[in-house]
């Protein structure tokens, strides 16, 4: 298999090569491409999308790397090229970084270098490697470029410079990203043969997927308990409004997940366990899956306005990621059961129980997103939210109850709620290893 390399360096390219033995290493020069970023990881980026654009469908790999030195706060960091100035001189970067370590005892320090991968779905991939040591009072060795002839390892005395090529790259900061980027070309490009049932539970968070039909059940209920009169009708019409809108939610999972494909690491997608192009096709059968139960109904027009609109805020939503805009999805959906429910007009007295029911949700929800940030690096947090959205369930159940007390003849849509909260608590139990947020 071809991988492009963004590098003019030699010396980087023979180490790249021996260490993604196995491949064919083709260099191409990502000229132009200023790496302006703060880190080594958005340098790679910047590189890697240099030449990502020359080669779609293909593998394309960058690194960047540097010395971190901590008596001199990181330096020279992401300006170890060219830490004594331009144009890049070796001589005079390691001239200058034993002038500035002169007289210090602290001489800790470390090589970083992250490698970015574009795979041919054009997801992008960020690992890292680093590598631990001191700087000696002076240089030595001949072999290695930059700062090797500096740097002595942990546990060793010699310096990279002294080292064999084989040696430097079985412990070297590159050696060390590139074993975790090949593992990366490894993992996408190994056929899966039936093996992405999970990856399709996570891109559709299934655990979770019993707490949206109650938000038209809940909705449903404030509408009918609201009516001045109720002769018994409407249940029907809250049933298919509650398949459509499991549809909805899968709909806006998936869009949530093609939007992010490039940013949300840890997701099915930006893993490369399912294709740009498969989310795209689930993506269009679930809005095929909407347009279907809302037709063999039929659902009335105002629930099709209210799923216009819900329509609108799931895909703004996926593009801002603002949190009132989540709460504003679950409380639509509430609206949509309560469209469902009625067959006539609409009283004050039922606007004022279905938008309290909708506000309770909006704000709720949007509370819990905006919790949610950061959960990705954080497991407590993220179980934390896995459970207040589980929560839900509650919540809608309650207001079930509520509305029952108030019309008896509404006990079959507490029965449906019950249901839904048995059927979230066998999915919690059953599937613990699919993340819930």
């Amino acid at each position: 298999m071809k991988i492009f390399v963004a590098t003019h360096n030699a010396h980087k390219l023979r180490e790249i090569a021996a260490i993604l033995s196995g491949y064919e290493i083709v260099a191409d020069d990502p000229a132009g491409a200023e790496e302006t970023a703060a880190d080594f990881a958005g340098n790679a980026l910047i590189k890697v999308r240099a030449i990502a654009a020359r080669h779609e469908g293909e593998w394309c790999l960058a690194d960047d790397s540097g010395l971190e030195v901590q008596a001199l706060g990181g330096a020279p960091g992401v300006r170890s090229a060219r830490y004594a100035g331009e144009p890049t001189d070796t001589a005079a970067n390691n001239a200058l970084l034993l002038k500035n370590l002169q007289g210090m005892d602290d001489r800790r320090a470390n090589f970083t270098c992250a490698v970015a991968l574009v795979d041919p779905n054009g997801i992008e991939h960020v690992v890292q490697g680093r590598c631990f040591g001191r700087i000696a009072c002076s240089p030595s060795g001949a072999a290695g470029f930059g700062y090797d002839p500096l740097f002595v390892p942990d546990g060793g005395e010699k310096s990279f410079a002294e080292l064999s090529a084989a040696e430097k790259n079985a412990i070297s900061h590159r050696a060390r990203a590139l074993v975790e980027a090949r593992g990366v070309i490894e993992r996408l490009a190994a056929p899966r043969r039936g093996k992405n049932v999970s990856a399709w539970l996570r891109f559709f968070r299934v655990v979770n997927l019993p707490t949206v039909p109650g938000d038209v059940l809940a909705g449903g209920a404030a509408a009918l308990a609201g009516a001045a009169a109720w002769s018994g009708g409407g249940l029907g019409g809250i049933a298919w409004a509650a398949a459509a809108s499991v549809f909805w939610y899968l709909f806006g999972l998936a869009d949530n997940d093609i939007v992010g494909a490039s940013t949300d690491r840890g997701r099915p997608v930006p893993s490369g366990e399912i294709s740009l192009r498969a989310a795209r096709l689930a993506r269009g059968l679930c809005w095929g899956g909407v347009l279907a139960v809302g037709a063999a109904c039929p659902l009335p027009p105002r629930w099709w306005m209210a799923g216009m609109v819900l329509f609108i805020a799931i895909v703004v939503y996926n593009r801002t990621k603002h949190p009132l805009l989540m709460g504003l999805c679950r409380g639509l959906n509430v609206v949509c059961g309560a469209m469902a429910a009625v067959e006539g007009g609409f009283c004050v007295r039922q606007w004022t129980y279905v938008l309290a029911v909708a506000g309770v949700w909006t704000v709720y929800i949007a509370a819990v997103t905006k919790y949610s940030d950061g959960e990705e690096s954080d497991p407590f947090r993220k179980a934390t939210v896995g459970m207040l959205v589980g929560a839900l369930v509650y919540l809608q159940l309650g207001a079930l109850v509520v509305f029952t007390l108030m019309v008896p003849q509404l006990r079959w849509l507490l029965v449906a709620g019950a249901v839904l909260l048995v059927a979230l608590r066998i999915a919690k139990l059953s599937m613990p290893k699919v993340s819930a947020s």
